[in-house]
């Protein structure tokens, strides 16, 4: 962590900004560790111009504040109009009244209110959009988590500068990820607000979806195997113990994005793995050994494979990634790729 961004944690209220008046802590919050990672990529210097995507609590735009300093402006968008009015509020009892909370649409920016020489996102993309480039001025820097493939969830945080010719380069990808960026206010955040193929609700309610290129064209089959999912998983041995089920996750962003699918799995958040209409095998991103199985032995095999040519390769993670762009009509995609 640089001095500037512990200086900012050291001034900055955490519990201010992250509770309500009872105690209990706002939905949208995040850690003061992962807030930190982020603007350490940014590299945030006094007198910049900063547009946050996203404003939540109010508090990362407070350690914004600080580090702009009395030359800087920062400009926060988010489209809840309740958490636009409460970071206003917030702000300005803190004499932070500078501080400029828009209620609008992140991916459009703030057209108003630019150029930027720094743009974050606390909500994660389908791409990088043109808007955010063209508000940005020559060698801006944004950190944005974006989607690493045509999967939903399948985020990771970019880090990317803008050419004198107006282009973005990325030049470093690392884990991390936050809810969907999205035009109108999301009540639920369970199930992605696009991206899935099926959608099943189990006993008690909670909802099981897929997002697979296969289960777009069966949707029945599709909600069969969320079904056997939700009635007949078992867990099976995957990973060693020294072995890290985020690393693989990367590799197979980079080496097989177009062949796994997404699940989510009620309450339990999700996983990625081998999906087919007659099976499943699925692993965490988070450090755990076991894949979670159900129908036919043919899926689990597949994901051992997957794992074979994994540490073939030296067991590479978000360290050996190169983020790379893609033009699109309204912006760049990112895919990645192994260095």
């Amino acid at each position: 962590m640089s001095p500037p961004i512990a200086a900012a944690l050291a001034t900055v209220d955490e519990d201010y900004y992250t509770r309500r008046p009872d105690g209990s802590v706002l939905a949208q919050t995040t850690s003061a560790r992962t807030i930190a990672r982020m603007l350490d990529a940014l590299d945030v210097r006094p007198g910049h111009r900063v547009l946050e995507i996203g404003t939540g609590s109010g508090f990362s735009g407070a350690l914004l504040r600080e580090l702009v300093g009395e030359t800087g402006q920062v400009v926060s968008v988010d489209v809840v109009a309740d958490l636009v009015d409460r970071a206003r509020d917030l702000h300005t009892k803190r004499g932070r009244e500078d501080i400029d909370v828009l209620l609008g649409d992140g991916l459009l920016g703030a057209p108003t209110r630019g150029p930027f020489d720094r743009i974050v996102a606390w909500a994660s993309a389908e791409r990088i959009f043109r808007a955010w480039v063209e508000q940005s001025v020559a060698g801006a820097v944004l950190v944005v988590p974006v989607e690493l493939t045509a999967r939903v969830r399948t985020t990771a945080i970019v880090r990317l500068h803008t050419t004198p010719g107006g282009d973005p380069v990325a030049d470093k990808v690392f884990a991390g990820g936050y809810v969907e960026m999205h035009s109108e206010e999301l009540t639920q955040w369970l199930v992605p607000p696009r991206g899935v193929d099926a959608l099943v609700h189990d006993t008690q309610g909670q909802p099981w979806w897929l997002s697979a290129d296969w289960a777009g064209r069966d949707r029945a089959a599709a909600e069969h195997l969320l079904a056997l999912l939700g009635t007949g998983a078992e867990a099976r041995p995957l990973l060693a113990e020294d072995e890290s089920g985020q690393d693989f996750v990367a590799f197979l962003y980079a080496t097989r994005p177009e062949e796994f699918g997404v699940v989510g799995l009620g309450q339990t958040g999700w996983r990625l793995g081998v999906t087919s209409p007659s099976g499943a095998a699925l692993v965490t991103r988070r450090q755990a050994s076991d894949a979670v199985c159900a129908g036919e032995q043919t899926a689990f095999d597949r994901l051992c494979s997957w794992v074979e040519e994994w540490r073939t390769a030296g067991r590479p993670g978000y360290a050996d990634l190169r983020p790379v762009l893609y033009r699109q009509a309204d912006g760049w995609t990112v895919r990645a790729e192994l260095v």
